[in-house]
């Protein structure tokens, strides 16, 4: 990635990069991509991105001034999972993740929303746990939480959902709320999913990402 930028972008004194991928590769690391954003910032060579899985990117890599990021981030779900409790008036909810880049950040993300929100509409976060192993769970049992929003891969969410299931943390006294990382496609839901399980979803199609690079390039025109 090193040599690339060196010998293919500074040689030609590259104005601005592009980088728009709809690869969802969720999992405890985005180190790639924060490689290659790090690398570009350390150059001065500004990035206009589009990453479907930018989850463990945005809080640290979005802050440069010298990248702009287009898809989705956490907090833009954050808001429309909340926008659902609030439309529903669903007041407490629990927050669980997984070890997924980004799990922080996500509940970061959440309480600063909830914050921002108290004047309108009155939030209680009752637990936010991080489930490494399925005893994890255990926690969301004896709590009063009927409402739990979910930050995990694909994967991930089969597990934890088996494991509610059987922790009989689903039904219909029960609400999931879920993050693109648990939807992905869309395509077709494991039947570990429960009925009723509610999710923020966001075109990651390759239709949609040729969409995105008309609107970078409007981006990278504007701001020449």
């Amino acid at each position: 990635i090193l040599k690339a930028l060196c010998k293919e972008f500074l040689n030609f004194n590259v104005s601005a990069i592009l980088y728009l991928m709809n690869y969802e590769q969720y999992g405890p690391s985005t180190a790639s991509a924060q490689y290659f954003l790090q690398l570009a910032g350390y150059l001065g060579i500004p990035v206009i991105a589009w990453n479907a899985d930018n989850s463990g990117l945005e809080r640290r890599a979005s802050q440069s001034s010298l990248q702009l990021q287009l898809a989705p981030s956490l907090e833009h779900q954050t808001a429309a999972m909340l926008s659902i409790l609030e439309r529903y008036k669903w007041h407490q909810f629990s927050v669980v993740t997984s070890l997924i880049a980004g799990h922080d950040d996500f509940i970061q993300a959440v309480r600063e929303r909830v914050s921002a929100m108290q004047d309108r509409f009155k939030f209680t976060i009752l637990n936010a746990v991080l489930v490494a192993h399925r005893g994890d769970l255990a926690a969301l049992v004896d709590s009063e939480a009927r409402v739990m929003l979910l930050y995990c891969t694909k994967q991930e969410a089969v597990d934890i959902l088996t494991a509610a299931s059987d922790l009989h943390l689903t039904g219909e006294n029960y609400v999931w709320v879920v993050t693109q990382s648990v939807i992905e496609t869309a395509d077709q839901a494991p039947n570990q999913f429960p009925v009723g399980m509610l999710g923020v979803h966001f075109d990651t199609s390759s239709q949609s990402l040729v969409n995105e690079i008309t609107a970078a390039i409007k981006v990278y025109a504007y701001g020449v």
